[in-house]
């Protein structure tokens, strides 16, 4: 190989490393988890993820380097979002690959689904129940994410306001509950909840994004 094709591969390769480097923290993948849901700003990101306004920042800063996320001005605020749609389905594959080859991974969501003792059901399963007159389907992300995409015929309580209005929910249908999918708390919790309460809720613990790509490969 001569120096210049040498060359050629070693910085070729340098730059694909950086979207490694760049994946390579928890904080930042629950990043891009929380922006696969829609464009938030910095003081939502580091809400919504417990950290601080300046962790967050430099974490996105990271990502930004290696054109993951980008950054637009609205009013007074900078929104950032995932640079691509190619983005959202890295990290949709990152997760997929991690469940698969990381048997740590599935057995922290059985032990999570068994601890909160909530019945799970499939996209599946779901889709069979979905529709019928007694069971309704709950989206528990905050209002941003619902409105930026969710399934056909979801109604949106966000889980800090569901205790406050469980009324807004018909009491005679059965709950199917799903929030951003399989990394995400919310939905067992939302679900134990729900049962708690005296309903029937079920939790689908996948996301908006898991639904498409499955109603995508059915048609």
């Amino acid at each position: 190989m001569t120096e210049t094709a040498e060359t050629y591969k070693t910085s070729l390769y340098a730059e694909l490393a950086k979207l490694g480097k760049s994946l390579s923290s928890n904080r930042r993948l629950e990043l891009l988890d929380l922006l696969a849901q829609s464009p938030k700003s910095v003081e939502t990101l580091a809400k919504q993820s417990g950290m601080s306004i300046a962790n967050t920042s430099r974490h996105l800063q990271t990502l930004r380097d290696a054109h993951l996320v980008s950054r637009s001005k609205r009013g007074n605020y900078g929104i950032y979002q995932l640079a691509s749609a190619q983005v959202e389905q890295l990290f949709y594959l990152l997760r997929d690959v991690g469940e698969n080859q990381l048997l740590a991974m599935k057995q922290i969501q059985r032990d999570f689904d068994a601890q909160e003792r909530v019945q799970t059901l499939d996209l599946s399963a779901a889709t069979k129940l979905i529709g019928r007159d007694d069971v309704q389907l709950l989206d528990v992300r905050p209002h941003d994410e619902f409105v930026n995409g969710h399934i056909d015929g979801a109604v949106n309580i966000p889980i800090d306001e569901l205790r406050e209005r469980l009324a807004d929910l018909k009491a005679d249908q059965d709950v199917i509950v799903y929030c951003r999918g399989h990394l995400c708390a919310l939905t067992n919790q939302a679900t134990r909840l729900l049962n708690e309460q005296g309903r029937h809720a079920y939790s689908l613990n996948e996301s908006y994004y898991d639904w498409r790509a499955f109603v995508k490969a059915r048609a």
